[in-house]
């Protein structure tokens, strides 16, 4: 029996005829997409974008500008844009010029090239803007709006083979965030559904060069993105710069959340206008063991910030700076760019791998342990090796990382990091390394790796960090990340998951993943969850097709692998339905104590039959007949 996935389905437990079933219902959406709607007939009559994107999506983008090209000035806007990777939701762009992305999720169709960007080098792409559409607008232009917004680059250092002032400008370290002004761009706004260029709340994707960047303000670099949908349950808002007021404003939030959990109190301790740091205090959360806070400048302007949201007291201190701000000590905190973002993600998220990673490598907190390991390998430097729920490593093609500073500049913890992060997946170690750099000297051309001549050090930090799985994303708490018991994750319940549950009740590892009964261990009773609740089925049930009957026997006999003296070999396709890799008189225990057999499909409530006189003789001339034929 294959029970296929949708989407947006996730299993919930109700009470029905005074007993616990499993049952299916949608999860806390949006109840209905924005109706897609062209209102200056711009398209063909009937086009439309794809599917409206509901749960946590992300991307790996390679971004390069033409080799030769002069930063800030000649062919600067030419760059190629590739979608590297995406999921479960396809990413696109309709907008590119130096610095800044105008990105879309969940083009009309995902499997037709002509819906990405051109593999080439562009000048100033811009499909649209002569009133000509391409299909790479046909999909859901992304809106601050809609949800929270995250990039981190995908780099750590890059010769982009660039010029300043006809001389190489070297290896260059990027920033990357989404904005929260009014981007441009064509496609179907996530806010509304009205097909336009941008404008109400479009997001662009921002980027620029790490410290001193000549008045260049813009450069492209490789990124990865994600987006978390404030209609899957993600709380989080857009905070607009302080103000005189201590109290902040937002720009846009997840519903409901009222804009006292965000406050600004001076960061020289006396006036916000020279400096202010934000303040989250989120209710009933405490930041020191419950959840992340990811943060992210969104100044619009040509300068790029950094910005770092760190755990203190329960809730977080949030503080914004220019990138190339040269107070080492971190005193000075922007005020006029001091807006930013954040979203909150729980560490009970459904599917979370994650959590705090401390400056020297060990975890704070974490979520989902038994599929990641972190290792500090120097200075500011951390691999972080992720795996599926099978034990099968996973690399950038299977998913992405957010990114958080969430460190102190100061041993007091009085003054937020100012550093600022990047990742760079290493195929021979199968790892994403991680780095933390700070800008620790200027003018220093004998020890700087560009023409600007700053130098951005590798430091110890805490930060945070999320992997987001294209295939299976973490998803809120109590909205499921999948179907319970799809250990392997290929979207169905099969013999496959239930040996993978059998071998961890073995081996009583991976605890946290196959514990299906909530009881902090794992024993027989999460293989009936499985059997029982999960697959909906009976012990016995070998080729899961809902039923346990004469056609299992036939199934596993015809393996041949009943009591055959071959250790550890059986498996529940094979017969093994107790769990313990043999194929012996005591799996045909286990399945008629359950009472299965000839009972029917099992429905939602059902009484379990016990097994009749004549069944159980039956069963033991068949045995009889089997030992004899060997």
């Amino acid at each position: 029996m294959k029970r296929r996935r949708g989407r947006l389905a996730i299993w919930t437990l109700s009470v029905l005829a005074g007993g616990l079933t499993f049952g299916m219902q949608h999860a806390p959406l949006r109840a209905e997409a924005p109706e897609p709607s062209d209102p200056e007939a711009h398209l063909p009559e009937g086009t439309l974008p794809g599917e409206f994107p509901l749960t946590v999506s992300g991307a790996n983008f390679s971004i390069a500008p033409s080799p030769g090209s002069t930063l800030d000035g000649n062919m600067s806007n030419t760059l190629r844009v590739e979608v590297l990777a995406s999921g479960p939701y396809a990413w696109t762009e309709s907008r590119h010029n130096e610095g800044d992305i105008a990105m879309l999720i969940s083009p009309a169709d995902p499997n037709d090239p002509s819906y990405y960007p051109p593999d080439a080098y562009i000048d100033n792409y811009s499909p649209g803007q002569d009133g000509i559409f391409t299909n790479t607008t046909l999909a859901w232009r992304v809106n601050r709006d809609a949800g929270a917004l995250f990039a981190a680059v995908r780099h750590n250092g890059v010769d982009n083979q660039d010029l300043v002032s006809g001389d190489p400008l070297g290896i260059t370290h990027g920033i990357a965030y989404f904005n929260a002004d009014l981007g441009q761009g064509w496609g179907f706004r996530m806010n509304d559904g009205v097909y336009a260029n941008g404008g109400a709340g479009s997001s662009d994707l921002q980027m620029g060069v790490a410290g001193n960047d000549g008045g260049a303000g813009e450069a492209s670099f490789s990124v990865s993105t994600t987006f978390l949908p404030y209609d899957q349950g993600w709380v989080g808002a857009w905070v607009n710069p302080a103000a005189e007021d201590e109290l902040a404003t937002f720009a846009s939030s997840s519903p409901d959340l009222d804009q006292s959990v965000a406050t600004w109190y001076p960061a020289d301790g006396a006036d916000l206008f020279f400096g202010a740091v934000g303040r989250v205090d989120l209710p009933d959360v405490n930041s020191a063991t419950d959840g992340m806070l990811f943060v992210a400048p969104t100044n619009g302007g040509n300068s790029t910030n950094i910005a770092a949201g760190s755990p203190r007291d329960g809730g977080w201190d949030v503080a914004v700076r220019e990138d190339n701000d040269d107070d080492f000590s971190g005193s000075t905190i922007g005020a006029s760019e001091s807006g930013y973002q954040f979203v909150y993600i729980p560490y009970d998220s459904s599917n979370l791998v994650g959590g705090l990673v401390n400056g020297d490598g060990s975890m704070a907190q974490a979520a989902g342990t038994s599929r990641f390991s972190v290792a500090r390998q120097a200075d500011g430097e951390y691999a972080i090796s992720v795996k599926d729920a099978a034990g099968n490593a996973l690399n950038e093609d299977n998913g992405t990382l957010m990114l958080s500073v969430a460190g102190f500049q100061d041993e007091a913890k009085t003054i937020p990091s100012r550093s600022f992060l990047s990742y760079e997946y290493d195929s021979e170690s199968g790892a994403f390394v991680v780095q933390a750099r700070q800008l620790t000297a200027i003018d220093d051309f004998n020890n700087s790796a560009n023409v600007f001549g700053d130098v951005l050090s590798l430091t110890d930090t805490d930060f945070y960090f999320a992997f987001v799985d294209f295939a299976h994303p973490f998803s809120p708490p109590g909205t499921g990340g999948g179907d319970p018991g799809d250990f392997d994750q290929d979207g169905s319940l099969t013999a496959a998951d239930i040996d993978l549950l059998n071998a961890a009740i073995r081996q009583n590892t991976n605890v946290d993943i196959y514990d299906l009964n909530n009881d902090q261990a794992l024993t027989e009773a999460d293989r009936l969850v499985w059997v029982e609740e999960l697959a909906n089925t009976y012990v016995g049930d070998s080729n899961l097709d809902g039923v346990f009957d004469s056609s299992d026997f036939v199934f596993v006999f015809q393996k041949g692998e009943y009591e055959d003296g071959v250790a550890n070999n059986s498996t529940w396709a094979t017969g093994d339905w107790n769990g313990d890799t043999e194929f012996d008189s005591s799996d045909f225990v286990a399945a008629f104590q359950r009472g299965g057999y000839e009972a029917g499909a099992r429905a939602a409530v059902a009484a379990v039959p016990e097994p009749s006189t004549a069944v159980m003789a039956a069963l033991a001339m068949l045995l009889v007949g089997v030992r004899r034929r060997s």
